[in-house]
């Protein structure tokens, strides 16, 4: 072990464990999806149900699915009633700074006669 490489904490592994184990499910999900044979692996024939079909998770996540929510309705912004917020009518005061060249940035010393 190096002198620079410092071990990871254990929350940051668990995230990089969840985030492996979410990327290969979607692949996985993604590989049942297009290939028939590979999705029929996955269903058992001796059950003899016809809609288990509608229901399997490769079926959803190929069509996707659409949630029984509506939309969350958003209040449009309303209008100021004096034309004017409160907020930009603030006074802003100016103050003449206090150098016209601030002493770090000068001109340059001329070191010639």
């Amino acid at each position: 072990m190096s002198a620079t490489a410092k071990p990871t904490p254990l929350p940051d592994r668990l995230r990089r464990v969840l985030a492996g184990g979410c990327a290969a499910l979607v692949f996985a999900l993604t590989i049942f999806a297009a290939s028939p044979i590979a999705h029929k692996l996955l269903h058992n024939s001796d059950h003899g149900q016809a809609n288990s079909e509608d229901a399997c998770a490769v079926v959803m996540f190929a069509s996707g699915v659409s949630l029984a929510v509506g939309p969350i309705a958003i209040t449009p912004p309303s209008a100021v009633i004096a034309g004017v917020s409160p907020v930009t009518a603030a006074d802003v005061f100016l103050v003449s700074p206090r150098y016209l060249r601030q002493p770090e940035r000068g001109p340059p010393v001329s070191r010639i006669g």
